[in-house]
């Protein structure tokens, strides 16, 4: 089984070159090596309302399709960021008592309580840089175990 790579923006003009000279998807597969199912796809799914494909139109929506694939990095956000850092180091809360609880209110900001314990662990919610030797928020967490 062969190693799947997307489309080029060569391979695109190309796809539409054999379309304008009303080449069968047979053909414009044999001519660049690929499934008649994958041109086929490339066409459907990056051809305007009328029908017509265009290369530097797929191109454009591959490009912000790729970047919409992405985890969102929720820590990032000013707004996540601001909210957890003060529940958790003004409040004392946990990071399971601070997403449940932004999920009980209805609230905008949505978090899973393990993204609160990586960004903690990442110190992403720290408030200050640390100094070499000093532990920081993670020190905080409340591990009272037997």
């Amino acid at each position: 089984m062969s190693h799947y790579t997307h489309f080029t923006i060569a391979e695109r003009e190309k796809i539409l070159f054999f379309l304008a000279q009303s080449k069968s998807l047979g053909f414009i597969s044999k001519e660049l090596n690929r499934s008649k199912s994958s041109i086929s796809r490339e066409i459907k799914r990056n051809s305007d309302a009328n029908g017509i494909y265009s290369p530097s139109d797929a191109q454009r929506k591959y490009l912000k399709r790729r970047e919409n694939c992405r985890a969102k990095k929720m820590l990032v956000d000013e707004l996540i960021h601001d909210k957890v850092q003060e529940l958790f180091l003004q409040h004392q809360w946990s990071p399971e008592q601070i997403s449940n609880r932004l999920k009980l209110e209805n609230n905008p900001i949505a978090i899973s309580y393990s993204t609160i314990y990586r960004g903690i662990y990442a110190g992403l919610l720290e408030e200050s840089p640390l100094l070499k030797g000093q532990r920081g928020v993670a020190r905080k967490l409340r591990h009272r175990g037997k």
